[in-house]
């Protein structure tokens, strides 16, 4: 008996992790993006990776939510640096005073 108990419940995991990679694949916003869906022992939907922009990550929540089935979604996405102005925006101005 626990052996198929344990059987469904590890088919459904892997079911919503392989539904909502291909979900989040076949979102035009999310194609380039790096995202790694794991579920966490059947409770939990980590979002973990990298994404082009706020609207990338928002999205990616939003795909992981719909296909959970009720499972709680953690969104660890980062989004990429080229879009943070801290780094970015400082090293600019750095090499634009400076002409050579």
């Amino acid at each position: 008996m626990p052996q198929s108990d344990a059987a469904p419940a590890a088919a459904a995991t892997g079911d919503v992790q392989s539904t909502i990679q291909s979900a989040i694949q076949k979102d035009p916003t999310l194609a380039s993006a790096n995202v790694t869906v794991d579920v966490k022992n059947g409770k939990s939907v980590d979002l973990t990776g990298t994404v082009p922009s706020k609207d990338a990550k928002d999205a990616a929540e939003r795909i992981a939510k719909e296909n959970s089935g009720g499972l709680k979604v953690k969104n660890h996405l980062k989004v990429a640096s080229a879009t943070t102005p801290d780094k970015s925006d400082k090293s600019k101005p750095d090499t634009m005073s400076n002409p050579k």
